[in-house]
């Protein structure tokens, strides 16, 4: 992060002396490696198909759940809103849950990106069930067609880091598949799942 800001001052002070030249009719002062800079952070800013596929998802949706506490356990089910819209000039999908979870209302924030310059998604949550943000990094596999994020998450009660992963399609016939899992060191098992349709 702190290497991209200084990338882009440098960029943006190169602009800045091009201008006073232009300005004074003196011929443009950017080097070679400036130039190079410039266009590779043009590159990096601007959205491309990965993020068009983001945008398939924008809408409102509602969303059947289960939540299975551990493994075995008999599932919870719930239903939840859900409501996306792309952000930050089509950069980002932000989404916005609703609902019940074991008769407290639930509210959560998801946000979903590509960034360009490492090739891969991202995507962050948070809950007002949670003071921590969950963040997991993915891939499109194109061959099954779903969306494949992992990362780490907290134990709210003992505090031990434990995997997480997610599986999830987009929007097909108007419905859209995600199914959670969890590794507290014993093996996988699923965690979650929805089913979320369009409204």
């Amino acid at each position: 992060m702190k290497h991209s800001i200084i990338a882009a001052a440098l960029v943006f002070s190169a602009i800045g002396a091009q201008a006073d030249h232009h300005k004074k009719g003196e011929a443009p002062a950017m080097s070679a490696e400036e130039m190079a800079m410039m266009k590779a952070m043009e590159a990096a800013a601007t959205p491309g198909e990965p993020h068009k596929q983001l945008a398939d998802s924008v809408g409102e949706f509602q969303a059947q759940m289960q939540m299975w506490p551990a493994p075995g356990a008999p599932p919870m089910n719930t239903s939840m809103q859900v409501k996306r819209k792309m952000d930050l000039g089509g950069r980002v999908l932000v989404e916005h849950w609703k609902g019940e979870v074991m008769g407290a209302a639930f509210e959560g924030r998801g946000r979903t990106g590509y960034d360009n310059v490492t090739k891969r998604y991202w995507s962050t949550w948070t809950d007002n069930m949670s003071t921590g943000l969950l963040v997991m990094y993915g891939q499109w596999n194109a061959d099954n067609e779903t969306f494949e994020f992992t990362g780490k998450n907290v134990h709210p009660a003992t505090g031990a880091t434990y995997a997480v992963r997610s599986v999830g399609s987009s929007p097909v016939a108007e419905n859209e598949t995600m199914t959670m899992y969890e590794d507290h060191g014993q093996g996988e098992y699923k965690s979650m799942s929805f089913t979320l349709t369009r409204q």
